[in-house]
Formats: structure tokens, sequence, C-alpha cells
């Protein structure tokens, strides 16, 4: 999942290039219609891999309502999200496009709010406004600032968390695996990007937004091959994500996460010879702390109930996940659950 992760950020990353196929629309158009022929081919060869669509215990019926109002909005924000994100990579670097992305925990939790998915919390209040100092100091330390490049990277991460908050409202009482998930939704986001695509084709390319052009067929015919593996890498990702998910615990996924993230900054410094400042620095590792107290108080709301300083001497104690190396939810349990079960 890390290596497949990696290899799409620089791929996409070398692609947007404005000497390469700086098209943002007709690359993740591509992405999905190969995602979308490789869900087919395999629900056709594999249906057991898609038991939300071929299981009659768990098939959901997907019906004109639950494509209209619940794919159909997912697909719209998804698509925004990997256009404006591919937009990103022309305007501003590598390492601190994936320290802004960090900051994707900010904007969750404050739609969930909106939509009710979550309770108004101290600890996750303080968390936040921690993930918003480091992020003003991320901003504030980088030296090839482009402010276009900034608000196309937070129209992004807004699209992004949106999509995220309306698929937990769909899949609420749900089971709609992660395979049949892709499947219902690639072809939904080619459909659209396919009309942004025509639209684009009749207008001006003068007055077409940078990275929302379309390129002629002759640039097409000359990148095909890396356009190609770009959407193969994409759908590959997709399952090494299922696949990592089912054989392990939250506790493994995040750490995977956090491991990703800092290697697409190693790599950005090292090997793309980007320039990232000793301020940038502390703001990206306080935004990778605040991910995983997020993650860990969502793991053991018990353990963070009472505050930061009780949930970290948690995760430190002798019976913490963090020096036993158990998964999250198995074995260690907060000091409230312990309480509990004595109860019991």
């Amino acid at each position: 999942m890390i290596t497949l992760s990696l290899g799409l950020i620089n791929v996409n990353k070398y692609l947007m290039h404005s000497s390469r196929f700086p098209y943002a629309v007709p690359l993740v158009l591509i992405h999905m219609a190969v995602c979308s022929c490789v869900a087919v081919v395999m629900r056709l060869l594999a249906p057991s891999l898609f038991p939300s669509l071929t299981d009659a215990t768990q098939r959901i019926m997907i019906d004109r309502d639950f494509i209209f109002k619940g794919l159909l909005p997912i697909a719209f924000f998804f698509s925004g999200s990997l256009v404006l994100t591919n937009m990103a990579y022309a305007k501003l670097s590598l390492a601190f496009l994936q320290m802004l992305k960090e900051t994707n925990i900010i904007w969750t939790y404050l739609l969930s709010l909106a939509f009710g998915l979550e309770v108004l919390k101290l600890t996750s209040i303080k968390i936040i406004i921690v993930a918003l100092i480091a992020m003003s100091l991320t901003i504030q330390g980088e030296m090839n600032f482009v402010l276009a490049g900034l608000f196309i990277q937070v129209s992004a991460i807004l699209c992004e968390a949106v999509r995220v908050v309306l698929q937990a409202l769909l899949l609420s009482g749900k089971k709609l695996d992660p395979l049949s998930y892709v499947l219902c939704v690639s072809p939904i986001c080619g459909m659209l990007l396919g009309l942004v695509a025509c639209g684009l084709q009749l207008l001006p390319a003068d007055y077409a937004p940078d990275g929302m052009t379309m390129p002629s067929t002759a640039e097409v015919k000359i990148w095909a091959p890396w356009l190609l593996a770009s959407s193969l890498i994409a759908f590959c990702l997709n399952v090494s994500i299922a696949a990592l998910i089912k054989h392990s615990g939250p506790m493994t996924y995040l750490m995977c996460q956090l491991l990703k993230d800092l290697l697409a900054v190693f790599i950005g410094i090292v090997v793309l010879q980007e320039v990232v400042t000793g301020l940038q620095a502390i703001g990206f590792t306080m935004l990778l702390s605040c991910i995983f107290l997020w993650s860990m108080s969502k793991t053991f709301p018990g353990a963070f109930e009472p505050g930061l300083t009780s949930g970290l001497s948690f995760l430190l104690s002798v019976d913490g996940p963090l020096r036993k190396g158990q998964k999250a939810g198995e074995g260690a349990a907060a000091p409230g659950e312990k309480k509990a079960k004595q109860a019991v």
C-alpha cells in the first residue's frame, strides 16, 4: 500500500509538469475509465470479491435513490478532490502539498460536527487547535509559496472531507465492501468528468484555467504508457487498501499511513531536491502527532475521556498498545473499559 501510494503520487507529480501532461481533468478521467474497466472484469471473473453485489445475504439494493442521493454526490466531490489535487502538483512542491494534506482531520471533523456525525469534545478541540497552529507553521515556512496553489490544495482537501462525510452517511448501517464501492463510484466519476471534458472542449483555450485545458491526440498517444501505468497503480492502490484494512487492525493501517506521509516528504527533499525549512519540519511533526493522537482518541475513547494527558499515559503504560504492540481494539483495554469489565 505504501509503495503504490508513493508511486501514484510521484507519477502524477511527474506527469503534471508543464512540459509533459499538465491536464488534470483528462488524467483523472483516464484513471476512472481504467478503474471501471478493471473492476468490471474482476466482477465477471471473481464475483465472490464483490459480496455487496453478488451475495444474497449481503446484497445492497442499488436503486435510483441510492445512485442519485448517495453515489452521485460522493462521486462529484471525489472527482473534484482528485482533479484539484493534480492541479496543485503543478503549483507547489510535493513535500509542502503532503504537509497540507495532513490537515484533512480539521475539515473532516468540522463537517462531521455540522452533519451530526461527531460530538463536540474538549479533547478533539485541543487537537484541532494544535493542528491549525501546525498548518500555519508549514505555510509560513514555505519558501516557494504560491497562493493559487494553496487555494487549489485547500479546496481539494475540503472536497475530500465532504466526500468522507457523505460516504459515512451513505454507508451508515450498510455493508458495502471496498471493491463494490469502487465499481459503483468509478463509472459515475468517469461520466461526470466526461461532461466536464466536453465542456472544456467548447471553451476557448485562453479562458480555461491552468490544468483544465484539454490535450491533443498526439499528446495522449505520447504519454499513453505513463497514463495507463498511473491508472493501474490507482486501481491496485484501492485494492491494497481494502486488503490491508481487512487483514490487519486500524493501528497497523494508521502506522502505514504515517510512514507513507513521512516517506513522501523524504522523497520530495532527497530525490526531488525540494527545500523544507526548519519551521515546516516542526509544523509537519506537530501535524503527524495530531493525527496519531486523533486516531488513538477514536480507538480508545475511554482512555482519552478525562483528557489528553490521561490518554497519553494509557498509550505509554505497560499495558498500553504502544508498549505491547497490539492491534487497536485487541487485548489492551482503556481504563474506563477495564472498570466496566471488573464491574460485570
